[in-house]
């Protein structure tokens, strides 16, 4: 395909072979940038995947700190419970 469009420029000038080359050339441009792009999309989507997956992890060990966190301070407030009513006897 290449060659005929070239082959036909040349019977048109040398402007007509500058125009051929430079639509090509930018035609084999276009598809590299789209390919690359699609590489970078993958990547980026395995990395927010990645991401999405560390954040699930750090929300459930948030849960059970603050789990913990209720369970300490149900424990303090049921010594000092313990501690008044002690004291008041």
């Amino acid at each position: 395909m290449e060659t005929n469009l070239i082959n036909a420029a040349l019977k048109d000038g040398l402007w007509a072979v500058l125009f051929i080359s430079l639509y090509l050339y930018q035609l084999k441009e276009s598809q590299r940038n789209q390919d690359d792009a699609h590489a970078r999309e993958g990547k980026l989507m395995s990395f927010i995947d990645e991401i999405s997956a560390q954040f699930e992890k750090l929300a459930r060990q948030y849960e059970r700190l603050s789990e913990d966190v209720r369970e300490i301070k149900n424990d303090i407030s049921e010594r000092r419970a313990i501690k008044r009513k002690g004291d008041s006897e």
